[in-house]
């Protein structure tokens, strides 16, 4: 199943994995079924390589590309499901620059 937007969830940086998360949910699910999806801080750089590469700016590409990064999460949850690892015990999906293009 698909996932969808999860009310404009805010961007949360995560140092450990180098990625900023946020919150989508899985479509139809009933109940809600929260996804933690990572997008990690090269992945964002490389959507705009013309820009510096820090935090702040991540959280610009961020806003700037987050349909397509949603997009990109809602296609790998449909090809692959969850990745095997869990965020606070629910299902969580990586994308980097692969997953992008």
């Amino acid at each position: 199943m698909p996932l969808i937007s999860e009310g404009r969830s805010k961007p949360i940086p995560h140092s450990e994995l180098r990625a900023v998360g946020f919150w989508m949910t899985v479509k139809g699910s009933n109940p809600v079924q929260p996804v933690r999806v990572f997008v990690s801080y090269e992945a964002l750089a490389d959507l705009d390589p013309s820009n510096i590469r820090d935090l702040a700016s991540a959280f610009e590409r961020f806003e700037r590309f987050r349909a397509r990064i949603e997009a990109a999460a809602s296609d790998k949850f449909d090809r692959h499901g969850p990745d095997a690892e869990k965020y606070e015990g629910m299902p969580t999906i990586r994308l980097t620059t692969n997953d992008l293009i």
